[in-house]
C-alpha cells in the first residue's frame, strides 16, 4: 500500500471553525479522540491509539472546508459538520469522498494485483447545527435513494439485495435537541455553544455575531484556552465563515427579485457553482423546474470536464 505524502501547499480557502477544531488546530487530535471516544463509548488516551489525518484538500463547500477526516484503529472516520441546510445527499457525498480517500491509498497495481488489498473500515457521521426542525439522531442510507426497481418494466426479477450500501448517522447537536453526545464530549459540546451564541449575537442585532460568540465563549467554561489562543488567522475563518453564510441569504433574496427568466437561470448557476444548496432549495429559490436546475447542473459539469 502507497499513501501520498500529506499536501503542504496553502490552502486558497478557509476552514469551518468545526474543520479547524476537530482536524487542522494544534489540539485537533485530542479533540477528534474525544469525539470518537463519545461516539464508541470508549476511553482512549492520546499516544494509545495512532491517528492519522487524511483529510482532502479539494473537499470544499462554497470555498469552505467543512469535512474532517481520520484514519484510527483501522478505520477511516468520516466527521461532516451540517451547517443550515439539511442535506438528504449525505451518504452519496459520503461515498464520493470515501473513493477519493481509497483512490488516494492505492495505486493502480495495487489494484490489480491479486493479492487482496486491506481497506480501512470507513465509518460517516453528521453533525446538524441548522436553524431547521430536525431529529435528535437520524440514520441515512445510500439505498434509500436507489430507484424503485419495482416500477421498471424492463426487470423480470428483483436483486434480493442491495450489492452496495453506506449507513450515515446524523446527530443533532442543537442546545434544544439535547443530545446525550454532548455531555461525553466537551469540545463538539463547546462548538455547540458557540453556534448558539452566533445565533443569539444575530437576534440581539450585534454587527458581529461570530465576534460576540467568540468572546462569550472566551468567558468559559469549556475549551477557554483553545477559544483564547485563537490565531488571527483562524479568527478570520471564522468571521469568513459567517459572512460566506450571509452571502448565501443576499443571493436568495436577489434570486427572488430578479423575476425575468435569463436571471433564474443565472442565479441558479451561481447557486450550483456555490454548492451550497440543494437541487430542490436552488429549483425553489429561483422559481425554476427541478429538472431544469438538473439540466443546468449536468451543462456546468460538462464544462467544467472540457476545462479540464
Amino acid at each position: 500500500m502507497k499513501r501520498n505524502q500529506e499536501n503542504n501547499q496553502k490552502r486558497d480557502y478557509k476552514s469551518s471553525l468545526f474543520v479547524n477544531m476537530f482536524g487542522r488546530n494544534v489540539n485537533a487530535k485530542e479533540h477528534f479522540l474525544s469525539l470518537y471516544n463519545a461516539i464508541h463509548d470508549t476511553d482512549f488516551k492520546i499516544g494509545e491509539v495512532e491517528i492519522k489525518p487524511v483529510m482532502l484538500d479539494n473537499v470544499v463547500y462554497n470555498n469552505i472546508e467543512n469535512d474532517v477526516s481520520m484514519e484510527i484503529n483501522g478505520s477511516i472516520v468520516v466527521l461532516a459538520e451540517h451547517q443550515s441546510t439539511i442535506n438528504n445527499n449525505m451518504p452519496f457525498r459520503c461515498l464520493e469522498y470515501l473513493v477519493a480517500h481509497y483512490n488516494r491509498f492505492f495505486t493502480d497495481n495495487d489494484k490489480y494485483n491479486t493479492k487482496e488489498i486491506k481497506l480501512p473500515r470507513p465509518e460517516c457521521y453528521v453533525f446538524y447545527n441548522g436553524d431547521a426542525a430536525y431529529p435528535q439522531e437520524k440514520i441515512m442510507k445510500l439505498s434509500d435513494a436507489f430507484k424503485d426497481v419495482k416500477e421498471s418494466t424492463e426487470l423480470k426479477a428483483l436483486p434480493e439485495s442491495i450489492s452496495l450500501d453506506l449507513t450515515v448517522k446524523i446527530y443533532n447537536i442543537n442546545k434544544e435537541a439535547n443530545h446525550p453526545i454532548l455531555k461525553k464530549c466537551e469540545a463538539l459540546l463547546a462548538y455547540s455553544n458557540f453556534t448558539e451564541y452566533a445565533r443569539i449575537g444575530k437576534r440581539k442585532g450585534e454587527k458581529n455575531p461570530p465576534k460576540y460568540a467568540l468572546d462569550k465563549c472566551r468567558q468559559g467554561p469549556l475549551l477557554t484556552d483553545y477559544f483564547n489562543n485563537l490565531s488571527k488567522e483562524e479568527q478570520s475563518m471564522i468571521f469568513g465563515e459567517w459572512d460566506q453564510d450571509k452571502f448565501i441569504e443576499v443571493q436568495k433574496r436577489i434570486a427572488a427579485e430578479d423575476a425575468t427568466e435569463a436571471n433564474k437561470i443565472a442565479n441558479a448557476k451561481n447557486f450550483l457553482s456555490l454548492n451550497k444548496l440543494s437541487d430542490e432549495e436552488i429549483a425553489r429559490c429561483c422559481s425554476l423546474p427541478l429538472e431544469q436546475v438538473l439540466a443546468l447542473k449536468e451543462e456546468l459539469a460538462s464544462e467544467s470536464v472540457t476545462a479540464k
